[in-house]
């Protein structure tokens, strides 16, 4: 279904912004609601100027966050800004420097800023460009990334008003959480049954996967038992196939479909980490590193890098410019970030633990390369197999 497509792959949509849409989503409300209450256990968010979906994960992973944010720093900002907004009527003007001023106030005791130093001005700077780019504010005047390099720049705000229904509705006091275990704890209290219906609906429409453990065993064996209902419910919504393997199970969208960010895509870096899962599983199949019971591998990190810097000799030549352009050492730095963020792969104290879906989620340049350098950085897609 197109609309649960969007409320998944979008924040929010908003009246203001995409009228037509916004109006055809509250068309198809009745026909997502069974799915988001009672399947996946989310709050839908409707009025007169958004429609959200509140998608609340079973797990906290780290590539959940903000995609434009780098450092702890701006989850701050962004939270002191809310507060600032929230004392605004709709439609209110503001300057940057009364929200500046705001902020130091706000994060006085918590997190003091410094607007003389270069990082807290960058880091302001992202959170008002990611606050413009989903609507939270309109600039009427200036330009907000001139901040980061004079903080005497001003600019020019107007409050959409959009800030309060930003924050997620918990349903629950979250006053003494402490941690990010605090917030995943209900998706483990009540009814056993719904709970785990939820969690597991909501892992397999968020995340790469889901991967038998200890911890996941019962939802595991939920997926088994009731394989047929959960494809069934999958694909209707988001066009799709359910495939269960004895060491997990993955919802992977139908050819042609999109709905959020994507693996593999058109980047070097997802070519890079294809061919470099095609020649880990030879090197699992031949025995050079041995599969563990649940078929994870490990290998530590001087293992892994050379690993990366065989694949780099045998195809280097045919990724990306940029990917060319780096050193081994930045290569792995982000080959290995990716695959985590893809569940491929965990990153251990002193080790790589390799997880199944790298002897799955494999490709190869056709027959024909010849390991030359190609142009841009996009040089042709991998054979996916």
């Amino acid at each position: 279904m197109y609309e649960f497509r969007t409320l998944l792959d979008r924040f929010w949509v908003t009246k203001a912004q995409d009228r037509e849409l916004y109006f055809s989503l509250k068309r198809a409300l009745p026909d997502c609601r069974r799915l988001v209450s009672e399947l996946l256990g989310w709050n839908l968010v409707v009025n007169e100027a958004v429609i959200k979906l509140e998608k609340v994960p079973p797990r906290a992973a780290p590539w959940m966050g903000i995609a434009s944010f780098q450092d702890p720093l701006d989850y701050c900002l962004l939270c002191a800004v809310l507060l600032f907004l929230a004392d605004l009527d709709d439609g209110a003007p503001f300057l940057l420097s009364s929200l500046t001023q705001a902020v130091e106030t706000f994060l006085g005791e918590l997190q003091p800023v410094d607007w003389t130093r270069f990082p807290h001005r960058k880091s302001l700077v992202r959170v008002l460009q990611y606050a413009q780019e989903i609507g939270l504010v309109e600039v009427y005047d200036g330009n907000t990334a001139l901040f980061s390099t004079d903080q005497a720049q001003e600019v020019l705000y107007e409050n959409t008003g959009l800030s309060r229904h930003f924050p997620v509705h918990f349903g629950r006091d979250i006053m003494e959480y402490r941690s990010i275990e605090d917030f995943e704890a209900p998706s483990w209290e009540g009814d056993e049954t719904g709970q785990r219906r939820r969690r597991v609906y909501r892992q397999l429409a968020l995340a790469p996967g889901l991967y038998c453990s200890d911890q996941t065993q019962s939802d595991y064996d939920y997926i088994k038992n009731q394989r047929r209902t959960i494809s069934g419910n999958l694909d209707q919504f988001l066009n799709g196939e359910l495939q269960l393997y004895r060491n997990g199970a993955f919802f992977l969208l139908s050819e042609g479909e999109r709905c959020g960010v994507l693996y593999p895509n058109t980047q070097a870096l997802s070519d890079a980490a294809l061919l470099l899962c095609a020649q880990l599983r030879e090197q699992i199949l031949q025995g050079v590193y041995p599969r563990r019971e649940d078929d994870t591998v490990l290998l530590t990190r001087r293992e892994f890098r050379y690993e990366i810097e065989r694949c780099q000799a045998r195809y280097g030549n045919g990724w990306g410019s940029r990917l060319r352009g780096c050193s081994l050492e930045r290569i792995c730095q982000e080959l290995t970030a990716y695959m985590a963020d893809w569940m491929l792969l965990e990153e251990l104290e002193e080790d790589i633990l390799l997880y199944p879906a790298v002897g799955k989620l494999v490709g190869s340049y056709p027959a024909s390369y010849q390991n030359e350098t190609g142009e841009g950085e996009d040089d042709g897609p991998l054979e996916d197999e």
